[in-house]
């Protein structure tokens, strides 16, 4: 076996495996951004893009087509903020004002909260938010972190400047776990 051509294929193996990563990252990102904000068709204009380019980018990166019907609730395709799975991925997806976290993201944080140890998703890293940190807040109740036992923050990949990153507190958690145990019991 050539070593060179071996070599070669590793380093493409790579990249190639780094690229289709951010590119379902990017995928979404882009489809969070167009389902939880304005109307798809202001967003598509705003693009530069037809309603049926957007529809199709919609489709293909596994969000539903949304532009010209309207649509049940149900029809949105949901997506997990701590790690960017679906709701078609995840046994379960729990909703916050305007935030959501899937049963396998709960766990996670409550692993975060209850060690200090931070983990990792696809979409970032999950850390413990210091107490100090008087500025972070449970993206779901809205407390500050020196209102509650603890927080998880998720610090994304691709921070956007003046974002706030999406946490969440003890107490959701706990929430969150009871909600759970019900649904599955």
């Amino acid at each position: 076996m050539d070593e060179q051509l071996l070599a070669l294929a590793r380093r493409a193996l790579q990249r190639l495996t780094q690229a289709e990563r951010e590119a379902r990252l990017a995928r979404i990102e882009f489809v969070r951004a167009v389902l939880h904000g304005s109307p798809p068709r202001d967003v598509a204009t705003a693009l530069g893009l037809s309603d049926q380019q957007l529809d199709e980018i919609l489709q293909r990166s596994g969000g539903a087509g949304r532009l010209g019907r309207r649509h049940a609730p149900d029809a949105e395709v949901l997506i997990c903020t701590f790690c960017g799975r679906s709701q078609r991925e995840v046994r379960r997806l729990i909703a916050g004002p305007g935030v959501y976290t899937c049963d396998q993201c709960v766990a996670l944080a409550e692993g975060v909260t209850r060690t200090g140890t931070a983990a990792r998703t696809q979409l970032g890293t999950v850390q413990a938010v210091p107490r100090q940190d008087r500025q972070s807040r449970c993206s779901f109740c809205h407390k500050n972190r020196d209102q509650v036992t603890a927080l998880a923050a998720i610090a994304p990949n691709n921070k956007r400047a003046g974002s706030e990153p999406t946490a969440i507190c003890t107490e959701c958690l706990s929430l969150c776990r009871e909600t759970l145990t019900e649904e599955l019991a």
